[in-house]
């Protein structure tokens, strides 16, 4: 009857198979991203959040976010055309969902049950992807595709989800 209840008025969130998608770097949802696989950060993930060196932490202290898969769909030291920024919301759910069901992402953590975890895609912005190698993408490289985790209902994570 919860359930039912809190997902009528939309305050209920699964762990969702079909994650949410943020873009990063100039022009994108999300200023800055330069987190790498495994680590954890500072900031409510949603559009204007910059992650950079100054918000990473480590997931053993509170943090909000982690990153729990990465993949590079194109490679950085090749020429080619942006492919759209719906391709890569596309490719960036599909990988994460299969990110989550590989059992890469820990059932429970910290007292905290994946069922109450949201996911989401950051993928490039057309201006970081046609830079990869540029200063706004960091050391991971304009062309990533990370999956990140955080808390549905807003509080902080206190341990590693991924299964390292």
């Amino acid at each position: 009857m919860v359930f039912a209840a809190g997902a009528l008025v939309g305050g209920w969130r699964p762990f969702s198979s079909q994650p949410d998608v943020y873009t990063f770097g100039p022009g994108g949802d999300l200023p800055a991203f330069t987190l790498f696989d495994g680590q954890c950060a500072t900031g409510t993930l949603g559009a204007g959040t910059a992650y950079t060196d100054s918000t990473n932490t480590p997931c053993g202290d509170p943090h909000d976010v982690e990153v729990v898969g990465t993949g590079t769909p194109l490679n950085s030291s090749r020429e080619v055309s942006y492919p759209g920024a719906a391709a890569f919301a596309d490719y960036g759910r599909a990988f994460c969902a299969m990110v989550v069901a590989s059992g890469q992402v820990a059932e429970s953590s910290g007292g905290v049950d994946k069922s109450d975890l949201r996911v989401a895609a950051v993928v490039p912005a057309q201006a970081v992807f046609d830079e990869p190698n540029g200063t706004a993408s960091g050391s991971s490289g304009g062309r990533l595709v990370s999956c990140v985790i955080s808390r549905s209902d807003g509080q902080k994570l206190t341990d590693r989800f991924a299964v390292i």
